[in-house]
Parts: C-alpha cells; structure tokens; sequence
C-alpha cells in the first residue's frame, strides 16, 4: 500500500458519512461517543455509535432505537435534542447537540462544594425535565450522576434514555409489568427491584439517591453483594443526610427521605410537587458561599504561617552561616552535632530477669544442752532408761535435719578418734536395711550429784563462725549417708507425690 492510499483509508476512518470524527470524548463496551463536526461546517455534535462488535446483536440495536423513539418525542431546553437517528449496514448512531459541560459524578468528585452551591438550581431543572418526560407518557428509569451533565452556569442537560419505559396507565398499571430489572442497583427504585408498573414516582426514587449523594459525596445503601443493596432498598430506612453532613437543615433531611419513601404512594407523586417544595426549601444551615469562603480564608491562614515559618528558617540558616564565617570553631561544633543526631541510636536491650535468689541466713552458733532448771524427771534420772527422742525433735545436741553435726568441744578443731564418741554403752537408732553403719553423735550425759540434781557443766565458748581473711573459707561437710538415706526416704513417701501421680493430664 502506497502512502497515498495509507492517508486515503485514514481519512475514511475518521469519517462517518458527512461527519468527521473530531474528539473522542467518552468510550464504552458498546458504544462511542464523538465529538463530529459535518464536513466543511463549524457546529459541533455529539455522535454516539454503536462498536462494530454490538451491532451484530439485535438487543443492542434495539435500545438505541428505543433511545432515538424517546429522545425525538421530547422537546425541552433540560433535555438533550436528538437530531437524526442512523441504522445501516455500515453504521448505526445518534446525532445529538454537543453540550460542552462534564457530567455530574466527576464534579462530585472534583468540586462537591461546587455542586452544592448550585444544587437549587441543579434539583429544579433536572425536575422539570423529567416532569416534561412524564407528561410524554415516559419514565426514564436510570437518573443517576454519570447522565446529568451541568455546566458552570448551572445549565443542566439529562441524557441516555435507553432505559426508559413508558408510564403505567389504566389496564397497564395491573398487568403491564416488567419483563426483567433494568436500572443501576445503587440508585433504582424499590418498585423496579420488584418488577411493579413504573411511574413518576421510580424518577423522583432516584432523584433523591442522587441529591442524597450530592449533600454527603456517597450512597445511602451499600452492601457486600448487589442482592444486599437491593435489599436495603426494598426494607432499610436512610439515615439523613445531615448524618454525614451537619451543615444540612432539618428540612433537607425531610424534603430528601421523602422522596426516598419505599412506597410511592408516600413520595412527591410528581415533579411538579418536587419544584414546589423546593422553593421556600433552606437548604443548608451556612451558606455554602459563606463555607467556601471559610475554607479559603483558613487555607490562605495556614499557607501564610507556613511561608512564616520558611522565611524564619530561612532568616536563622543565614544568621549562622554568618556565625559560622566569623568563627571556624562554632562551625566544626555543629557539624559535629549534626552528625551526632543523624547517628541512628542503638536500641536498649532488654534487660534480663534474674532468678530470686533466697536469702541466706547467717550461721547461728551452736550451744550446749543446758539442763533443765530443777532437775531431770525422775523418769529420766536411771541410766538405764536413756531419753528417747521425740518425732520431729532431735535429741539434745543432735543436729536439726539439713544442719552439719557439731564436735563435742574436747574434740573441736581436730580429727575425732575412734570410739571417743558418743561413750560406749549409749544406745544406738535402728539404722535403714541395706544403709552403712554410721553411730550418730550423742551428748554425753551430765554427771549426777548425790540427789539427783546433774552438775552444772563449764560453759563453752560458741565455735568461731568468721574465717580469717588468709585462710580459705571451709567448705560446707556433707550431710552423713544415714542422713542422705532418711532424707531420701522421706521425699520418696511425702504426702503430696502420690496424689500429684494420680493427677490427670489436664495441659
């Protein structure tokens, strides 16, 4: 292909017919829509063509024709106007004026404030619009923001009737009832979900999500799924605006949930009534100009302080540059505390808990048995009758259990002899089967004075508890085996082992 017939094929897919494709200025599944300008011309129209795809599919091209049917049956200045409708085997759109303004939802967006400035303005045309449609014989059935376009001027145009229906009347109002659910779930009516006969009433519906949205910037209902929303829409009573946005007055909040009463019957039943209450309506507790102008004076308050603060610190880094001229000393004390901020610090360590330890207690000097004032028990007067030890108390002079064994004090600080203690003839405790012999140190037994009455023993000094600081500590002597042995024996048959065995696993 040569470059002549390269630019030829070109131009003619920039052309439709007489028109030329100018812009394109929004893109779709099914449809395009362009801006087109008649060749040689200077006017500007909006062409919205069916993709060469959908056209092989006669449900498409049956709602566009649908869509020419209403919008050429509709004259009114809040109404698109529909210039000519094209089908051939070769194209098929619609030829419309081209309204230069964006459409509601990106200026909700954008510029909600802005929006809510000219909402008065924005209810009342878009209700005279749809009032105009209505009194056609047709409900429009999808208002939602993506098909109102207003301008700066608060010019309003409502567009796409491709879901229109006409309004249920007479016999149609008992039988004529909708095939499927057409409609966008957020802001279809309850009446619709329900595939009852449409009437005015399904646009006032939806009218109201959407001024709902313009007062607040969301939907009244959400859900996790679109059959939770629909549901919502059928049982859940809105909140009010004024919710979400306290500057809405207490009689928005009333105008808006009445229009999105469940039942139709409890709406405004027309446009007309809609208009009417919105004329001696307050909208808004403030003003949104006097909103507006609090915003900005707040924004200009915050952009000053932070040009203050600019300058400030603009005004102290050349005071110290100067400072650093004059002295070279200020300048390396600086640096250096710059680089010691810049120094990531490490992190502390968590300290770690150590064990209690139990206290330890001093060693206690060990005294000799002192007899008892008065005497013995005559009981324990006859050598031949020892005293017995009691259960839990050592005899006198034995240790207490887990204490070292003292020496008698003849034999203190040097090796005992064999046999020197205790005194033979002392009776001895029943030693354990299968344990060593071992002759537990016993006192011997004070002498008895003609009486009775046992002689006073010389008193002994207590045994040295402190080490000189040249010797080495003495280590702690192990305990005897019968001693190991009777401890041993009385941890093996302690109460609390045999139930702490029976206890279940119950970690």
């Amino acid at each position: 292909m040569t470059e002549e017939e390269a630019a030829e094929s070109t131009e003619q897919e920039n052309v439709i017919d007489e028109y030329q494709l100018v812009n394109l200025v929004a893109d779709g599944t099914t449809t395009q829509i362009w801006e087109v300008k008649e060749e040689g011309g200077t006017v500007s129209f909006a062409m919205k063509r069916l993709l060469p795809e959908p056209m092989k599919k006669p449900e498409i091209v049956s709602t566009m024709k649908l869509e020419a049917k209403v919008a050429g049956s509709l004259d009114h200045p809040n109404l698109i106007y529909l210039h000519k409708f094209v089908k051939s085997k070769e194209h098929v759109y619609l030829l419309m004026d081209y309204f230069r303004a964006p459409n509601l939802r990106s200026q909700i967006s954008s510029d909600q404030l802005g929006v809510q400035a000219r909402l008065r303005k924005l209810i009342e045309s878009t209700a005279m619009a749809l009032g105009h449609m209505h009194e056609k014989g047709w409900v429009h059935k999808d208002i939602k923001p993506e098909n109102i376009l207003i301008s700066k001027s608060s010019e309003v145009k409502v567009i796409d009737f491709g879901l229109a229906v006409p309004v249920a009347k007479g016999l149609s109002k008992m039988f004529g009832k909708p095939k499927t659910v057409q409609g966008t779930r957020s802001y279809i009516a309850p009446e619709t979900i329900k595939k009852l006969p449409l009437g005015p009433g399904a646009d006032v519906y939806s009218l109201g999500i959407t001024i709902f949205e313009i007062l607040t910037g969301k939907t009244p209902f959400h859900g996790e799924n679109p059959k939770k929303v629909l549901l919502k829409h059928i049982s859940e009573r809105p909140n009010p605006p004024s919710s979400l946005n306290p500057n809405v007055s207490p009689e928005c909040d009333e105008f808006v949930l009445k229009m999105l009463a469940k039942k139709p019957e409890d709406r405004f039943l027309s446009m007309e009534e809609v208009v009417s209450a919105l004329r001696n309506l307050k909208l808004f507790k403030m003003e949104i100009s006097d909103v507006i102008a609090q915003e900005k004076m707040e924004a200009d308050k915050a952009e000053k302080e932070s040009m203050q603060e600019k300058r400030l610190d603009s005004r102290a880094d050349a005071r110290l540059s100067e400072l650093v001229k004059e002295d070279p000393k200020l300048a390396a004390e600086l640096i250096a505390n710059r680089k010691a901020k810049s120094k990531p610090k490490p992190k502390p360590e968590p300290a770690q808990q150590k064990k209690p330890q139990p206290p330890q207690q001093p060693p206690q000097p060990q005294y000799p048995p002192q007899p008892m004032p008065g005497g013995y028990p005559p009981q324990y007067q006859q050598p031949m009758y020892p005293p017995q030890p009691m259960p839990g108390h050592p005899m006198p002079g034995q240790p207490m259990p887990g204490q070292p064994m003292m020496y008698p004090p003849q034999f203190q600080g040097q090796p005992m002899p064999p046999g020197a203690y205790p005194p033979p003839g002392y009776p001895q405790q029943p030693q354990q089967p299968g344990a060593p012999q071992q002759q537990a140190p016993v006192p011997q037994q004070p002498p008895q004075q003609p009486g009775g009455v046992p002689q006073q023993p010389a008193p002994v000094a207590p045994a040295q508890t402190q080490t000189p600081p040249s010797q080495a500590p003495p280590q702690p002597q192990q305990p005897a085996p019968q001693q190991a042995e009777d401890s041993k024996q009385k941890t093996k048959n302690d109460d609390d082992l045999p139930f702490m065995d029976e206890l279940p696993d119950v970690i």
